[in-house]
């Protein structure tokens, strides 16, 4: 935050540094101000590598445990549209899936889809359905 604020500061002098002494026109003025802030701006920025390496390594599924994976899994699945599922992770790896389903294929499937989720080691479930289904 110092450094968006040291870098601002500057622009400010630098700008009012040109206007106050120059008696070029507007446009010759701002081109050289822009150019000066330019290459104060880039000379602050730190190197794009040292920046973009350590982000390159974090893929997007690993920001995310297995019971949110499984949450989305089961939430973007279309045979499971009305169903209402409670995931909750009792251990690391472990898996509860709790709630109602309509049918027997639809507990099927919620179940499949949480073994099948990245970080899943065992899955438990109380999944209900209606008497007569």
């Amino acid at each position: 935050m110092w450094r968006q604020i040291l870098v601002g500061s500057v622009f400010v002098v630098i700008v009012g540094g040109s206007l106050a002494m120059s008696k070029s026109s507007d446009a010759e003025v701002l081109t050289k101000v822009g150019r000066t802030a330019a290459m104060q701006v880039t000379g602050a920025l730190p190197d794009r590598a040292v920046v973009a390496g350590p982000l390159a390594s974090v893929q997007v599924g690993d920001l995310i445990g297995p019971d949110d994976k499984v949450r989305v899994r089961l939430k973007t699945d279309a045979a499971l549209t009305n169903a209402n599922l409670i995931v909750t992770m009792p251990q690391p790896g472990v898996v509860k899936l709790s709630g109602k389903v309509d049918t027997a294929a639809q507990r099927e499937r919620a179940v499949s889809l949480a073994q099948t989720t990245t970080g899943v080691t065992k899955v438990e479930q109380e999944i209900a359905i209606p008497e007569g289904k």
